[in-house]
């Protein structure tokens, strides 16, 4: 009898064990993205300009920059080799330019470096939704390498409404976070690596989505020269209690 009480309890706290590792599966933070290349019909051998849409999500169970697991703290977005990213298409904007202005105060500094665009979702720690609008500005070298600031303007309270019209004229949102890209070699299936550290020094709160378009003239172009005809993506998040999780996409293109 007492054999089979202890075997019961045995099985008991093995499957409680197993319920509870369940849970953390189900519960952990989880990301993904998506892109898309246009046009898609481009030279095999000879670049073309064009436009890059990214998506990236992000769902946590406990967000808060101080809760293990519930902030991003580093994106490292992996472009196709045979995309070409050329930081001489556009003017330089530094930081100190950007820092703490509004969107339009952003334009008035560096217009002309602006090289793209796209909203962004922040979690007030799960209590409300932030919204915010991103501009994407090529930046000043660092290292000697390329880098794209990404600023962000945000309404950080309840509700959080904003609008990301007429950037130009555009006062609105009452919070600004920059981040800094800075864009590195890779190999194999990818030329460059955007890689974006030290999120939750600059955001107060995690970050969840944020959708953008690159398009400036010649600043990135691609062409299509693998013999499978399909462009790759790769992104990796690195969270801020140390854990990745790594993406990866892919795009068909054409010969023109």
């Amino acid at each position: 009898m007492h054999i089979r009480t202890r075997y019961a309890a045995i099985l008991a706290l093995a499957a409680a064990g197993a319920l509870a590792m369940a849970g953390i599966a189900i519960a952990a933070t989880t990301s993904t993205f998506s892109f898309s290349f246009s046009p898609d019909k481009v030279p095999r051998k000879s670049y073309k300009a064009g436009a890059l849409k990214t998506n990236l999500e992000t769902t946590y169970t406990n967000p808060g920059n101080s809760n293990p697991g519930g902030a991003v703290e580093r994106t490292q977005i992996f472009l196709d080799k045979n995309w070409k990213i050329d930081p001489k298409a556009a003017k330089k904007c530094s930081a100190n330019q950007l820092s703490g202005q509004t969107m339009a105060g952003a334009m008035a500094a560096c217009k002309k470096a602006k090289v793209g665009s796209g909203t962004a979702t922040a979690t007030a720690n799960g209590a409300f939704t932030i919204n915010g609008c991103v501009l994407l500005f090529n930046g000043k070298p660092k290292n000697k390498k390329p880098t794209l600031q990404v600023f962000t303007r945000v309404q950080a309270n309840n509700p959080s409404n904003i609008s990301c019209s007429d950037p130009s004229t555009n006062n609105q949102g009452n919070t600004t976070i920059l981040l800094t890209g800075v864009l590195k070699d890779a190999s194999g299936k990818y030329g460059k690596v955007l890689d974006v550290n030290h999120i939750t020094n600059a955001a107060a709160f995690p970050l969840e989505i944020f959708k953008t378009k690159i398009k400036k003239g010649s600043y990135i172009k691609a062409r299509c020269k693998s013999s499978n005809k399909t462009w790759n993506m790769q992104t990796t998040w690195t969270y801020n209690n140390g854990a990745k999780h790594t993406e990866k996409e892919t795009q068909k293109c054409k010969v023109a």
